[in-house]
Order: structure tokens, then C-alpha cells, then sequence
């Protein structure tokens, strides 16, 4: 019999500050970190995006000369999930790191006090596994924005076919750089506002930044939430455009649902990167698997898209909304964008959202709910997560 595998704890590095709690009260106070960026080390003109403020976590790492930025980040997030979990660093412990560019913003600098091989991602997981002594190498997914997600996937089934693994610390993050703006920019896929995600009149995506992390264990804890179900397809569409018929993504979330045992879902918590195709693609996905009337929001209203944290940063603060019984409403949304019209989260969502500007609004007791994440190159995720 295959062990369940459940999350235990999380930590969150993010332009709204440090830790998942910190995190979550900043949503339900409606806060975004989406703001006009002006900096023509990332591009010639204005976007809109979310910045990591470096004043928030300089002078906490050890010999931080030592390490890239990106690298610095990851180590104050995996520090402190060690520190607050004491989480053991021998070959009981798994360690998978998630991202999308890793260091790429190296490739940008004229002069650099890093050798050339620190761009390729097992060299920088290396680096980050020497400084904290973890015995077991770390393994390295990436696969476009579904990095972290799949991450997720990949140490639950570790965890559950090797015996001698008994916890697992999933850690993603992904910085922006010229890079990755300029690849945004030839899709024209950037909005020149913060982006509306599912509404009618968005114009497309902000990019963002952050570290997330969660501890997997097959022994359940206090407050832990179970990982029920996992689907993952990849439609093979086009190099960058999703499925037209959310194929992928529909066979996804069927998935998870069949594995899950199809539990009712008390929300989504979806993609949406406010951009047209994908927006459209997630709509049509979620009305094939009968799941339209189903709450559901986009976080990158708050935070933009993180590319390989997303999946993690998003399940992070779903994971939170069950514990607190709290729908975050998504940000920006204000009319139907779909062919097919979504149950979407706003602040007046039939009294089930708690903020701060809404004190005595009662909670919904909420149990079980879905995340979704696509990816360039036609890769889809689905994941059910549930109270234990």
C-alpha cells in the first residue's frame, strides 16, 4: 500500500514579506506587490512587475559573496524552513529545487565573480546543498511555470516508492531579468497596468519573483493538509500557446479528481495569467470537467507570475485559505473574460471572503480545493489538496 504523503509545513520569500502567514494576512488586506518598475537593467521601457526588496534579507545569509542573488533567496527560505521544522539533513530527507531560469540573469553581466557553469541548474543545486550539508544531492525540475508543482509530484511519489526517504523539502523560486522580460516582450504578452486576471478588459501579464517552499512528510502533523490526487499532461500545442480545447489541462484535473476519489471542491486556485490564450484555455479546461460553478481565483494579481514558484507559491497560500477558512478573492477581476463564464472570487463573494476591510464577515469552514498550473510547451498540472 502506497503511503499518504502530507504537507507539514511551508515558507514564503516574497515581494510582501517574509513567511506564509505574513503572506496570506497581506492578501486578505487586499495588498499587491505589483508596482511600476523603471530599471534599465531589466528593460528599455516601464513594466509592471513584483520586486523581492533586497533591504528585507541582506546580512541574514553566511558569506552571501559567495552566492548569486537567486542562490541568497533560496538559502534564507531553506534556512528557515530547517530552523522551524528541524528538518534533518541526512539521507532521510529529499530535497527537490524548482525552478524555470535559475541563475540566467548571469548571462546579462559583463563582468562577474561567477564562473560560466553557475547557470546550469545542478551546478547552482550543488552549491546550495554544500552550504547546508544536506547528505542526498538535490534533484532539479524544472519544466517551464509548472516547475514547482511538479516538483510537489514528483517528491510525493519518491516519498511514497522509496522506503529509505521519510520527508522531503520542496523549494522553488525564480527571479526576474532582462532574459525573461525581453522573451515576455516579443510575445507582447506584458501588460502596462497590473493585470486583471479572467476579466474583460485585461491586457495581459505581470512578472514577478519569489522563493516558496513546503515540507512533505508521510507522518501527518498537526494542522497538516493530505496531497490526494495528482494529473499531469502535456498536449504538445505549440511552443508557447496553449491547448485551444484545454486538453491537457482537462485530462489533468480528471486525473487528480479520479485519484483524489472526486471530493468536493471548496475552491480553485488557478493559473490565470491574465493573458488572453491562457485565461480562455483554463476556462474551457474547468467547464470539461464540470467544475465552472466551482469558487475559484488567480493569485497573480498580488504577486504577478513567478514562473517556476508560482505553482508552489500559489498551493502555499491555498494551503493557508484552508487552515484560516478564507477565500482570497482575485485581484483585479471585475467582469466575465471567458468563453466560458468561471465562479470567480471577489471581495463580496456571498460572504464566505474574510478581509480586513470586511471584519465581521463570517468564514466558510473549507476542507478541500484544486490547483492548476501551465506551462509553455503544452505542460500541465493538477493537484487536490485536502485537511487531513
Amino acid at each position: 500500500m502506497k503511503a499518504d504523503v502530507f504537507v507539514v509545513g511551508d515558507q514564503l520569500v516574497t515581494p510582501l514579506g517574509i513567511g506564509s502567514a505574513t503572506n496570506f494576512v497581506q492578501l486578505l488586506d487586499g495588498r499587491t506587490a505589483i508596482k511600476p518598475v523603471a530599471d534599465t537593467q531589466l528593460s528599455g521601457h516601464r513594466i509592471h512587475a513584483a520586486r523581492i526588496d533586497e533591504q528585507a534579507w541582506l546580512n541574514k545569509i553566511s558569506r552571501p559573496q559567495r552566492f548569486t542573488r537567486l542562490e541568497q533567496l533560496f538559502i534564507l527560505s531553506l534556512q528557515a524552513m530547517i530552523d522551524e521544522y528541524r528538518i534533518p539533513l541526512d539521507r532521510s530527507t529529499l530535497v527537490l529545487l524548482s525552478t524555470t531560469k535559475g541563475n540566467v540573469a548571469l548571462l546579462h553581466r559583463a563582468s562577474t565573480a561567477f564562473p560560466p557553469a553557475r547557470v546550469h541548474l545542478p551546478v547552482m543545486a550543488d552549491e546550495l546543498q554544500g552550504y547546508f550539508g544536506f547528505e542526498n544531492r538535490f534533484v532539479t525540475i524544472s519544466n517551464a511555470c509548472i516547475s514547482g508543482a511538479l516538483a510537489i509530484s514528483v517528491a510525493r511519489q519518491l516519498l511514497r516508492h522509496h522506503d529509505g526517504y521519510q520527508q522531503a523539502v520542496v523549494i522553488g523560486g525564480d527571479e526576474i531579468s532582462r532574459f525573461i522580460v525581453s522573451g515576455f516582450d516579443a510575445f507582447q504578452a506584458l501588460a502596462d497596468e497590473p493585470c486583471r486576471p479572467f476579466d474583460r478588459d485585461r491586457k495581459g501579464l505581470n512578472l514577478g519573483e519569489a522563493i516558496a517552499g513546503v515540507y512533505l512528510s508521510k507522518t501527518p502533523a498537526r494542522d497538516a493538509v493530505r496531497i490526494m490526487g495528482v494529473g499531469s499532461y502535456n498536449d504538445a500545442n505549440h511552443i508557447s500557446g496553449p491547448s485551444r480545447t484545454g486538453e491537457g489541462l482537462y485530462r489533468s484535473i480528471a486525473e487528480a479528481m479520479r485519484e483524489a476519489g472526486a471530493p468536493p471542491l471548496d475552491f480553485i486556485s488557478a493559473h490565470g495569467t491574465a493573458t488572453r490564450y491562457n485565461d480562455e484555455m483554463e476556462s474551457i479546461a474547468l467547464q470539461r470537467c464540470g467544475l465552472s460553478a466551482v469558487p475559484v481565483h488567480s493569485l497573480k494579481g498580488y504577486y504577478g507570475h513567478t514562473l517556476g514558484a508560482s505553482g508552489l507559491l500559489e498551493t502555499v497560500l491555498g494551503i493557508h485559505s484552508l487552515k484560516n477558512n478564507r477565500l482570497i478573492p482575485s485581484k483585479g477581476f471585475m467582469h466575465q473574460g471567458t468563453s466560458q463564464a468561471l465562479n470567480i472570487i471577489t471581495a463580496d463573494h456571498g460572504d464566505t471572503v474574510k478581509t480586513g476591510k470586511q471584519p465581521d464577515a463570517p468564514a466558510q469552514p473549507l476542507r478541500t480545493f484544486l490547483k492548476t498550473a501551465s506551462g509553455f510547451g503544452g505542460c500541465n498540472i493538477a493537484t487536490v489538496f485536502q485537511k487531513a
